[in-house]
């Protein structure tokens, strides 16, 4: 008898610390963050805006999506201020009824002041907490974060959503928050940004303020120092060995506009630095895939030398824009192109012992030879515009 006693005392004892929920979260007390935005004020104070999903807003599938729906919106945006990151969220929590959960925050936009004035302290307060996710996108905008978080796209119901789908879009490059702080870190490196901007819809019955890729935001360090758009974002891309889906529109010769345009489909770029007689040169070497989208000029595609010519004009292209690149680089003392790095893994000591106080200074001494190999693998369901013998009749 009191052996079975001791045994369910025993058990008792054991199913003591199988207490239950009692420390559980409901989710009707919870707010789920799913963008952030970080600006500096005049004062050198910093300010947070979140986004926050307004459940009683959402309703079910209505096939429409948009950032309104009716006459609310089905999120929610507040901001708040302090001396720090940390400051600024903890006021901001003192008036929201719900804790604020960071778990499913996929995008954070930081404001030009901010990253004018450094973005390392981002990559001081955000991973501390274990809510947030490295792999979550940072995107920077011209203006105040608040600004671009506050467009009414008609596309998604969020406007976060809108800025996640673009930064993972095939047209610029896939870079996350731990992609950066990798760049800020690595020996011979500066980073880039994706960046965006607010837009207004144009010829639309119902105007809407919607979201556009501008191009990369150029660091020297953690601050801000230029921009790269068009021709030169693309140029950045190929340097860095990036397959983004991107259109162009070739230049002769001369300079003017032939009205052929292409959609290049795969680089392949490869930088090999060399060591001669201490000074160092950079082999790049781009083979590029394109299609092509339209020819103005009427070309008989079917004749190999007009492809060769389109081929050429392609060459000339990615050469100019890459060069573009590198003086930018080479101008704003930024290595942007990671160039240090190609060479602190080729030669480590002399990269230790020559180069490494000083880079990227060694980036405008140094010479480039720049070599493009170009291949037009599709020029569509036709050789030449089909409505080209009716126009010389």
């Amino acid at each position: 008898m009191n052996r079975r006693f001791a045994r369910f005392v025993l058990l008792a004892c054991c199913l003591l610390p199988l207490a239950g929920c009692w420390d559980r979260t409901e989710i009707n007390d919870v707010a789920f963050v799913v963008s952030s935005g970080v600006d500096l004020e005049k004062d050198g104070r910093i300010r947070i805006t979140v986004m926050v999903p307004l459940p009683g807003q959402m309703g079910g599938a209505t096939g429409g999506g948009g950032g309104t729906s009716g006459s609310g919106k089905s999120y929610y945006l507040d901001s708040e201020v302090g001396k720090t990151f940390r400051e600024a969220q903890a006021r901001l929590q003192e008036r929201m009824s719900r804790r604020m959960f960071f778990g499913h925050r996929r995008t954070m936009v930081i404001g030009e002041d901010v990253a004018k004035a450094g973005i390392s302290d981002l990559f001081d307060s955000s991973p501390r907490n274990s809510e947030n996710r490295m792999s979550s996108y940072i995107i920077a905008t011209t203006g105040k974060a608040y600004e671009l978080l506050q467009a009414t796209p008609k596309f998604e119901r969020f406007p976060s959503e809108v800025i996640r789908e673009l930064a993972k879009a095939h047209y610029v490059i896939d870079m996350n928050m731990k992609d950066i702080g990798v760049a800020l870190n690595a020996p011979g490196s500066d980073p880039v940004m994706v960046y965006m901007d607010p837009v207004d819809s144009q010829k639309s019955e119902n105007k809407s303020k919607e979201i556009t890729v501008k191009g990369y935001m150029q660091f020297k360090g953690d601050k801000l120092v230029d921009k790269l758009e068009n021709e030169q974002a693309q140029g950045y891309a190929w340097l860095r060995n990036e397959s983004i889906k991107t259109t162009v529109t070739l230049d002769d010769l001369s300079g003017k506009p032939t009205g052929i345009g292409l959609r290049v489909r795969r680089i392949k770029t490869s930088i090999k630095p060399e060591l001669l007689d201490q000074r160092l040169k950079f082999r790049i070497s781009v083979q590029a895939k394109a299609v092509l989208l339209e020819d103005d000029r009427n070309m008989d595609l079917s004749q190999p030398k007009n492809v060769e010519k389109i081929e050429r004009m392609l060459n000339e292209y990615i050469k100019k824009a890459i060069i573009e690149v590198i003086e930018k680089c080479k101008k704003n003392n930024a290595d942007s192109v990671q160039f240090g790095t190609f060479v602190w893994r080729s030669y480590p000591d002399e990269w230790k012992k020559k180069f490494a106080a000083s880079w990227p200074e060694g980036l405008k001494e140094a010479e480039y030879d720049v070599d493009v190999s170009s291949m037009l693998i599709e020029t569509g369901l036709i050789y030449e515009n089909v409505t080209k013998g009716h126009r010389l009749k």
